[in-house]
């Protein structure tokens, strides 16, 4: 794909009137942009989720723009479409590097795809940045290129753990999860909570993708009398699952992460079948002044948990860059993430609040829309608080926040 345009933009998100390019100050259009790829996915499992990433990717460079850009240079954003898939993932990131040239790429959401597009970062010093959760995203020697804002599978399952330990009804759980690079690791870390806490597990099965029918797993499942089964599922296959549970008659308890449990899984399985579902994900900084103006600069945005995530990750690759004084590579991306993410520093909240204290030779520490945005030294954020949601009249309501 070239370059993003307005047509382009709306047509992936389906919003009418989304500003995507911006006016840059004259000075600016003088020197040569700087190209930031987005790699989401606009469609396949995770096509819930990727056209609101990339609007709020968009949003961000269009303020960094008219503002006259970063060191006096606009940015240039670049999109593709994952498709959900490894394979496309690795053949669109190819073309970002290689003909695009992008210094960084943001808003990748499957695991499978970062973990296949990682090396090829990785090797050409290109910086990316996403939402994936499988623990290998961040292991290995990816030599400081690669982080994320959505914590690893390991804090995940724990913390699903500690809901899940909260509630003295659920004493028998089982664990029904896609074969996915996250489904073993985030089991684990799960299900160490629950044993820790007395809880049995009755069942720990993984599956897998694209089975018109689960029965037999739900035969199995169920025999084992579970008063809660955790579906750490997409929402394809969510949506096979709960059909064939709700089928099978049971009355338990039903939790899963909410990029399954979502708008279209809903209409999918239909009212009846999603009433009571749980879901968990991390939960944004409701309101703190950057998720204020997140929300005011993409509408309806606000309805996934990844679209505040992209716009920090745009924003703190923005800063990254603008701490490097003029030099713009993934090397100075890398080297600046935790000087503008991390304290000590003075807290700032949008990237206009950070590049002026940063001009003035300040550190600054970006407080952003998905919350803290602090990051260890392979690149993981250190702790996020949960937002913990229940299917009510066919719509996911708060029920509450588990902080870590």
């Amino acid at each position: 794909m070239t370059e993003m345009t307005r047509r382009e933009i709306l047509k992936a998100s389906g919003m009418a009137g989304l500003a995507v390019a911006a006016p840059v100050a004259a000075t600016a259009q003088s020197k040569e942009p700087i190209p930031i790829g987005a790699l989401s996915p606009l469609t396949g499992a995770g096509g819930s989720y990727g056209p609101d990433m990339q609007r709020a990717v968009a949003a961000v460079i269009e303020r960094i723009n008219k503002a006259g850009g970063i060191s006096g240079r606009p940015i240039q954003l670049f999109t593709e479409d994952d498709q959900t898939s490894a394979e496309a993932g690795v053949r669109a990131a190819r073309k970002l590097i290689d003909v695009n040239k992008v210094v960084a790429i943001v808003a990748t959401w499957a695991s499978a795809v970062t973990l296949a597009v990682k090396p090829l970062c990785v090797e050409a010093k290109v910086f990316i940045i996403g939402v994936s959760g499988a623990d290998s995203v961040t292991q290995g020697d990816h030599k400081g290129y690669i982080a994320r804002t959505q914590p690893n599978t390991n804090l995940q399952g724990r913390m699903y753990g500690k809901f899940v330990v909260s509630k003295p009804e659920w004493k028998r759980v089982a664990y029904m999860a896609l074969q996915t690079p996250y489904a073993q690791s985030f089991g684990d870390a799960f299900g160490g909570v629950l044993k820790g806490a007395g809880v049995t597990i009755t069942d720990s099965l993984i599956y897998e993708d694209k089975k018109p029918s689960y029965r037999s797993e739900v035969t199995r499942v169920l025999a084992t009398n579970p008063d809660l089964i955790m579906a750490e599922s997409y929402t394809p296959d969510a949506v096979v699952l709960l059909k064939d549970i709700y089928k099978a008659g049971y009355k338990g308890a039903i939790l899963g992460p909410t990029f399954a449990i979502n708008a279209k899984f809903i209409e999918g399985v239909g009212p009846e079948v999603a009433e009571g579902v749980w879901n968990m994900d991390r939960a944004p900084l409701f309101d703190s002044p950057a998720y204020k103006e997140f929300s005011a600069a993409v509408p309806r945005g606000d309805d996934s948990p990844y679209a505040p995530q992209a716009w920090d990750q745009m924003t703190l690759v923005a800063l990254a860059l603008a701490a490097g004084k003029g030099e713009v590579s993934g090397t100075v991306i890398k080297d600046n993430l935790r000087t503008v993410a991390n304290p000590p520093g003075t807290v700032v909240h949008t990237f206009a609040e950070g590049a002026k204290l940063l001009r003035e030779g300040k550190k600054v520490n970006y407080e952003g829309a998905s919350g803290s945005c602090d990051f260890d030294q392979i690149g993981d954020i250190l702790s996020a608080p949960f937002i913990v949601q229940q299917v009510r009249r066919g719509k996911s309501e708060r029920v509450t926040i588990i902080n870590p």
